[in-house]
C-alpha cells in the first residue's frame, strides 16, 4: 500500500527537520548542550503518526508507508540534501548525480534511508535516518545492504553495491535486481530472501506503463535540442535577421549570420552592422550573438541595426533589439541547477560602462511575472572547454539579472521560490549587454556594448533534479 504524505508532512523530511539540524549544529559551539525535542505540530499533518528523536537524528515513519515526496527544497534554507551510500553518520558516502529536490520522490523500503545535509561549502550539518518501526526496533543502525537499495529505489544510480537487492513493490522507480544479484545479497538478509524473490517477480510483472508513470512522477525533463546538435524551433536566435540584408534606394543596412551549427556544437559570435549610402560605409553598430529560449520578430538586418525602424535613413542612436524578443517557453518542473560544456573567446571593447562579457542564463518564472528561481554566470576572460554547474537560487536572484541591464523579459520581479513554476527562461549570449546595439558614425566605436568577433561555443546543457 503506498501511503503518500502531504503538506507539512512532504516539507518535513528533506526541509524543515534537516534545516532544523542545521540550527542546532551551528549553536552548538564547542559546548555538547542538551537539546529538547522540537514542537512537530506546526510540521506534521498527522503528528502522532511519526517518531522523531532530534538528539539522535532518527525519523520513524507510520507502519505501511511506502514513499514520501520532498514539497520544497527551499525549505533547507540554502543547505542541500543528498542521499547516503553508506552506513557512515559522520563522513557518508554522498550520491552526488541525484540531489534531492522539490518533487523527488522517495521509497522507503524495508531497510529505510540516510538523507545527508550539506552547506554551501559542501560540508556535513547531519545525516538523518529514516527508517519504518520493523527496522527501527530491531537495529538502530540499518545494514550495509540498505545503501545499494536506496539507490535503487530512489536514484536509479547505476553503479550499485555488490549487495543490491530490488525494492519492495512494482512501484520502484528501477527494474528489479537478477537472481544473481539476489544470490550476492548479504548473508544476514538471507531469512527475507522468499520475501525479496516475491518483490523482484511483482515488479518485473509490472507493465511499461506504470514505469513510464513512475518516471513522469519525477518531473525530471530536458528542453529539446540542448545536445546543439541541429537547431531547434524550441530555441530563437537573432542569426537570421542579421544575414538578411535590406536595401531601400541607395540606402543599405548588411551583416552576417553570428549563430554557427558544427560537430555537434552552436556557436554565437558578436558582429558588426554596416549602414551604407551609395556603396560607401557611413555608419557601424555591434550586435551581440543570441539563442535563447523563446522566439524573435526581426526580419533583417535594419531590424538589427534600428528596432522598429519603418525606412529612411539609419540612425545613429542605439537599437534595444530585446523588445523584438519573446523570452521563454511553457515548463513546469523545478530544477535544481544547470551544468553547460562550452568555451569562450574574449574580444575586448571600449566600453567602460559596458565592458564586453559573456552571458549565460537560466530563469524559472511563474505567474504574473514572479521569477521563482535564477542562476547565471558570465566570463570576462577567455575559457578552454570545460563543463560548468550553476545552482539555481529559489526566490533569490544572487547574480542580479533584473537589474543588471541584460536581455530579459520586461515587468519581472522576483518572487520567493514558493510559486509555480510556468516557464523556462534560458540565454546564451556572445556579449552580455551588445543587445543594445550602439555605435554610430566613424570614431564612435567607444558607445559598441560588445567585442567584434567574441564568441561562445556551446557543446552540451542539461538541467539537474
Amino acid at each position: 500500500m503506498r501511503f503518500e504524505i502531504h503538506g507539512k508532512m512532504k516539507s518535513f523530511i528533506a526541509g524543515a527537520l534537516c534545516s532544523l539540524a542545521f540550527g542546532l549544529w551551528a549553536c552548538s559551539g564547542e559546548t555538547e548542550t542538551q537539546v529538547a525535542a522540537p514542537d512537530l505540530s506546526e510540521l506534521f499533518e498527522n503528528v502522532d503518526d511519526a517518531e522523531i528523536d532530534v538528539e539522535s537524528r532518527s525519523i520513524v515513519l507510520p507502519e505501511g508507508t511506502s514513499s514520501f515526496k520532498v514539497d520544497n527544497i527551499a525549505a533547507l534554507g540554502g543547505n542541500k540534501c543528498y542521499l547516503a551510500l553508506d552506513d557512515d553518520l559522520v563522513d557518508p558516502e554522498i550520491d552526488w548525480d541525484n540531489p534531492v529536490s522539490t518533487g523527488t520522490e522517495l521509497e522507503i523500503g524495508e531497510e529505510g534511508l540516510r538523507l545527508v545535509v550539506l552547506d554551501d561549502a559542501n560540508r556535513v550539518i547531519a545525516v538523518w535516518t529514516v527508517s519504518l518501526p520493523e527496522v527501527q526496533s530491531s537495529s538502530s543502525v540499518a545494514p550495509a545492504s540498505s545503501s545499494a537499495e536506496k539507490v535503487s529505489s530512489c536514484s536509479e544510480k547505476a553503479e550499485s553495491s555488490s549487495s543490491e537487492k530490488p525494492a519492495e513493490s512494482s512501484s520502484s522507480s528501477v527494474a528489479p535486481a537478477s537472481n544473481s544479484e539476489i544470490a550476492s545479497s548479504s548473508s544476514e538478509d538471507a531469512s527475507s530472501s522468499s520475501e525479496v524473490s516475491e518483490s523482484s517477480s511483482s515488479a518485473e510483472s509490472s507493465s511499461s506503463d506504470e514505469a513510464e508513470s513512475s518516471s513522469s512522477e519525477r518531473e525530471e525533463p530536458q528542453l529539446p535540442g540542448s545536445d546543439f546538435s541541429a537547431r531547434n524551433d524550441f530555441w530563437a536566435t537573432t542569426s537570421d535577421a542579421m544575414a538578411t540584408k535590406t536595401s531601400s534606394a541607395a540606402i543599405k543596412v548588411t551583416s552576417e549570420a553570428n549563430l554557427e551549427f558544427n560537430g555537434g556544437m552552436a556557436t554565437v559570435t558578436t558582429r558588426e552592422v554596416e549602414g551604407s549610402f551609395l556603396f560607401i560605409d557611413g555608419s557601424w553598430k555591434m550586435a551581440g550573438g543570441f539563442y535563447f529560449a523563446g522566439s524573435y520578430a526581426g526580419e533583417t538586418a535594419l531590424d538589427i541595426y534600428e528596432q522598429g525602424s519603418d525606412g529612411g535613413t539609419p540612425s545613429t542612436g542605439c537599437s534595444d533589439i530585446s523588445k523584438d524578443m519573446t523570452f521563454g517557453k511553457p515548463f513546469t518542473a523545478r530544477p535544481t541547477a544547470f551544468t553547460v560544456k562550452y568555451s569562450y573567446s574574449h574580444v575586448a571593447n571600449k566600453s567602460t560602462d559596458y565592458p564586453q562579457k559573456s552571458l549565460v542564463y537560466v530563469m524559472l518564472v511563474g505567474k504574473n511575472g514572479k521569477v521563482v528561481a535564477t542562476g547565471a554566470f558570465s566570463d570576462e576572460a577567455s575559457v578552454e572547454m570545460k563543463s560548468r554547474t550553476v545552482e539555481l537560487s529559489y526566490g533569490k536572484d544572487p547574480f542580479g539579472l533584473l537589474s543588471g541591464e541584460y536581455p530579459v523579459a520586461e515587468g519581472l520581479s522576483l518572487g520567493t521560490g514558493e510559486e509555480d513554476v510556468n516557464s523556462i527562461h534560458v540565454m546564451f549570449a556572445s556579449s552580455a549587454y551588445a543587445h543594445v546595439v550602439c555605435g554610430g558614425t566613424a570614431g564612435n566605436s567607444g558607445k559598441y556594448r560588445g567585442g567584434e568577433n567574441s564568441a561562445l561555443v556551446l557543446d552540451d546543457f542539461k538541467l539537474i533534479y
